[in-house]
């Protein structure tokens, strides 16, 4: 069997004999965690939940002989140190860390008096309840008094904020270590509703210079609970747990603050006292989340505003409500402007040339980085001058990193800072020009920081080394970025950002994060624009599977016995197999108008296996609809296809999730079709066909369009982003020479629909199984012949929708997706 990779943590505490606190909780904790906890017992209390009635130090002999013991089979990668019995054990400790384990990160919860009041160490010189612990705190990682002992270390009288914030600066002072001063139990922050720490860092490995030295408040809403016997241990515990984990210190913090708001939340009562806390696992809610402050601007005064962080549960106060309305550093708490959740590939370049022909392809979302110093006049501040024109004229999202001024000056789309430029940047004037803003971020610590200014999008990262700028911080992972999309997806777009290509993009995608920054994978291919393309492709097909619902476990499971025989005839074929199968499952189709066409392409991808159907059409059932609709009835006139299309397709297939939206022209059809993997029209307009090929384009999304008229049906293949040779569908028909064409103005034989449909169907599964055969080809069926003609399509240079992108001449994605008010519902998708 192999060996277990959880790491080994080792509590060096006191037995709590009511099973609350100490290393009872210790362990507890840790296990929770996923660390192995090993013990060290300094003292054996009699406690219950009400009191400590007698305390019992190990002799020197025992606590050395557990040591060793452990030293050699069970060496660990962090300590958490809490009841120490007296001055004696504390520096016979000392000495043996300093001689046997240096370098181990330290986490010491200097415990002096238990949750009653009662005290549990005492110094042997003056029988005082206080220990000296400078010694320890030369090898420690970080100290956690709470109120009770920052007095006592301090020598100070702690009974408000200031004084508080005193006792904490001048003990920091005498410390080498870093210090977490807890305020859970400050009957002030009670009052307030608050619990409040105090954060005093010291010099921080591979974090950023702007938190060295600094001190923060991180500040939660308090639970209701006044079951909080062992906080103290499990916090520090927790802590020595996630740096176990190698997690840096700031972001251990934070997840070990979360972790005991969980914890707390799920506390119980077993005897008379206050009970035990519960043990939740990580805790990655952003609502359990601390609100971190930097100590000079925390608003003492106005605790409301901290009720105001965007990651906390909607405020029920009328004071917290009105605090929405106070921002940071003079920004509003609107925030910025709000994107939509998928950007898409989002290419990062240093050169404006580069950034053109990304444009050109098709790319929407773009940053200019510059990394020389920009001077007035320069080819630098020229280069960003053009890439804002060139954002407008092709309607992209062209961010400009750190040059804000100049990004106001002209109009920019928005700008990109790091953590470092937050201090230097105005964002109220960034805010005021209305430009969107996006913030970086390197872990939990410096994510919650930005959040508070409601950014546009989050970046995380670096996930993977790289080359493109020296960093301090080390390498995030799939792991954390999966933990960080959990954590903020649902609050902000975000952006996964450092070393990500077409060999590990696979992977970003099943972490869940919203989008990808690519900087090398891009900048540094021999066709940048192809490059983008694949990536852009490749993205887009996962992006469909996370927004389907479809769980990674559903994704990734192989098929079932059921399943073997439901789609066995495919199965055979070589195609297909159980790998084209699960393709099948994985994709997201997005099909516009069910007609005659419509209805029998949803059927049919249905009964193929396609994981997840999107319909839209705004049309109620008619009588006329009948004889070229067969999923419809009499029963079914006057109700929406889509509503009758949910309810049956959901009972035949309910392997295949059903997504109806009945407004074609509207925000959601505009998200819903970004999701999709491949995009069919079965609309019976032009006026529809050209819209949906517009988003189309514009969202770098595969179209099979079909529509038949008499007894002559076309269908055509389309993406200029894999095939720009051979255009769009406005390349074939453009805008100013298309008529009605309609089915019913000019008739249409229902078995002719379905010849048409199933050609479209054949079409689809094929593409979603990887073979575009149709790609590129214009494909005309004569109904009465009964014969089949090809020809290649080919790209219009003065085509207005892919080949020629300026203001005048192209819609917005909005004005495509608000509607047109000369359409009437019959025109808008009245399908074939």
């Amino acid at each position: 069997m192999a060996a277990d990779k959880r790491p080994i943590v080792w509590s060096i505490a006191g037995s709590d004999s009511g099973g609350g606190a100490g290393i009872q909780a210790d362990l507890a904790t840790l296990s929770n965690l996923g660390c192995h906890g090993c013990s060290v017992i300094t003292t054996l209390t009699a406690q219950s939940s009400v009191a400590v009635t007698l305390t019992e130090a190990v002799s020197e002999e025992m606590l050395l002989a557990q040591l060793n013991a452990l030293l050699g089979d069970l060496p660990p990668k962090a300590i958490k140190i809490g009841l120490l019995a007296n001055q004696a054990q504390l520096q016979q400790l000392c000495d043996w860390l300093a001689r046997h384990l240096p370098d181990v990160p330290l986490v010491v919860d200097p415990v002096m008096v238990a949750s009653c009041g009662d005290a549990l160490s005492k110094s042997t010189a003056t029988g005082a309840a206080r220990l000296d612990y400078r010694p320890l705190a030369a090898l420690s990682t970080v100290l956690t008094p709470n109120i009770h002992e920052l007095a006592l270390l301090s020598r100070s009288d702690v009974h408000d904020f200031p004084s508080w914030q005193n006792a904490a600066t001048c003990l920091a002072s005498e410390l080498p270590c870093h210090l977490l001063a807890k305020g859970g139990d400050f009957e002030a922050g009670i009052a307030r509703g608050l619990a409040e720490d105090l954060l005093l860092f010291k010099d921080l490995p591979h974090s950023s210079g702007l938190h060295q030295r600094q001190g923060f408040v991180l500040a939660s809403p308090r639970q209701a609970s006044s079951n909080n016997h062992g906080s103290g241990c499990t916090l520090s515990s927790a802590i020595a747990a996630f740096l176990a984990h190698d997690w840096i210190l700031p972001d251990a913090l934070i997840l070990a603050k979360a972790y005991i708001n969980g914890a707390l939340a799920q506390s119980y009562r077993v005897g008379t006292g206050p009970g035990p806390l519960g043990r939740p696992g990580a805790c990655l809610a952003a609502e359990l989340m601390p609100v971190i402050w930097p100590l000079e601007d925390y608003p003492w005064a106005n605790p409301a505003q901290v009720l105001g962080a965007p990651w906390l549960a909607a405020p029920t106060s009328a004071d917290a409500v009105s605090a929405k309305g106070v921002g940071v550093k003079g920004v509003s708490a609107e925030g910025f402007k709000t994107l939509p959740h998928n950007l898409g590939i989002y290419p990062v370049v240093a050169d404006v040339e580069l950034l053109e022909a990304l444009l050109k392809a098709g790319c929407r979302t773009i940053q200019l980085r510059l990394k020389q110093e920009v001077l007035p006049g320069s080819s630098a501040e020229q280069a960003i001058i053009r890439a804002i024109a060139l954002g407008h004229q092709y309607q992209a999202r062209v961010f400009i990193n750190d040059h804000w001024q100049l990004a106001i000056a002209h109009g920019a789309f928005g700008v990109h800072l790091g953590q470092e430029d937050l201090s230097q940047a105005s964002l109220e004037a960034i805010q005021g020009a209305g430009m969107a803003l996006g913030l970086s971020s390197h872990g939990y610590f410096e994510a919650l920081l930005a959040l508070r200014h409601r950014p546009s999008y989050l970046a995380l990262g670096h996930i993977f080394a790289t080359k493109t700028k020296v960093m301090p911080s080390l390498p995030q992972g799939l792991a954390r970025l999966g933990a960080y999309s959990e954590t903020f997806g649902s609050l902000v777009p975000t952006v996964a950002i450092g070393g990500i290509d077409e060999h590990n993009l696979d992977a970003v995608k099943h972490t869940g994060v919203a989008n990808v920054a690519v900087v090398r994978a891009i900048t540094e291919a021999a066709e940048p624009v192809t490059a983008f393309r694949r990536l852009t492709q490749s993205w887009l097909g996962r992006a469909a599977t996370i927004a389907s619902g479809i769980s990674y476990a559903q994704q990734n499971a192989g098929l079932s016995d059921r399943d073997f025989i439901r789609y066995g005839s495919q199965l055979l074929l070589p195609r297909v197999s159980e790998a084209g199968q699960l393709a099948l499952r994985a994709k997201t189709v997005a099909i516009v108008g069910l007609g005659g066409l419509g209805h029998h392409l949803a059927r049919s991808l249905a009964a193929a296996g396609v994981g997840r159907l999107i319909l839209i059409d705004p049309d109620i059932v008619e009588l006329g609809n009948l004889p070229r609709q067969l999923l419809y009835n009499e029963l079914d006139i006057d109700r929406l296809k889509v509503d009758v299309a949910k309810e049956k397709l959901g009972r035949d297939y309910p392997n295949c999730l059903i997504e109806i939206e009945p407004e074609l022209f509207g925000p959601k059809s505009a998200e819903l079709i970004r999701e999709a993997s491949l995009v069919l029209d079965a609309s019976d307009n032009f006026l529809c066909r050209h819209n949906l090929n517009q988003a189309c384009v514009k969202l770098g999304k595969e179209l099979i369009a079909a529509a038949i008229s008499a007894d002559s049906g076309l269908l055509c293949h389309t993406s200029p982003w894999l095939n720009p040779e051979a255009g769009c569908y406005e390349c074939l028909f453009p805008r100013d020479s298309t008529g009605s064409g309609r089915c019913r103005d000019m008739g249409v034989l229902g078995p002719a629909v379905q010849t048409l449909a199933a050609m479209q169907s054949l079409a689809a599964i094929n593409t979603l199984l990887g073979e575009r055969s149709t790609l590129g080809r214009l494909i005309s069926l004569d109904c009465r012949t009964l014969s089949v003609r090809e020809a290649a399509l080919c790209a219009d240079p003065a085509c207005l929708c892919c080949q020629t992108h300026t203001e005048a001449e192209l819609q917005t994605e909005a004005q495509f997706m608000t509607g047109r008010p000369e359409l009437s519902r019959e025109e808008n998708c009245d399908a074939n």
